[in-house]
């Protein structure tokens, strides 16, 4: 699953500096989008689903998604910026936790 924005950044000699968990889950979550997309990164505007599923229904933030798209740059697509229709849902079922993420032109 993606770390939350919050626990993303440390403080370091007065400077926020990306956590290494979090480091280590965007280069895991990178590797995953390579194995499973070889073409080259798209250049067009983009719809892009993610489809978060919780073990439990602690209180999750759908909002905490910006480390999964920031990994997904140079693989799926040139820069985020290039989404143009995000659209986002979580739900909950008993022993499965994942996330699922499809892009489509716009």
């Amino acid at each position: 699953m993606p770390p939350t924005t919050n626990s993303m950044y440390k403080p370091f000699g007065g400077r926020f500096h990306v956590d290494v968990k979090a480091r280590d889950a965007k280069e895991a979550m990178a590797w995953e989008a390579r194995s499973q997309y070889r073409g080259a990164p798209l250049e067009c505007e983009l719809a892009v689903t993610v489809d978060l599923t919780w073990p439990t229904r602690r209180n999750h933030d759908v909002d905490n998604i910006k480390s999964l798209l920031d990994s997904m740059k140079g693989i799926l697509w040139a820069d985020a910026g290039q989404i143009v229709d995000l659209r986002i849902t979580k739900r909950y079922e008993k022993g499965v936790q994942g996330v699922a993420l499809t892009m489509r032109p716009k």
